[in-house]
């Protein structure tokens, strides 16, 4: 492969790298603020 494809590929696993941390943060996330919900549904309905 060039020099330029080689920068191309890596530059590109970055982004999918920078992608799939984003995704995860996400999710994590979104199950704290699930959970803090669903303790304060318990606490207000149970």
């Amino acid at each position: 492969m060039s020099q330029r494809s080689q920068q191309k590929h890596a530059a590109r696993e970055r982004r999918e790298e920078q992608k799939a941390d984003r995704v995860v943060k996400g999710i994590f996330i979104g199950l704290i603020v699930l959970a803090v919900i669903a303790m304060i549904a318990y606490s207000v309905l149970g």
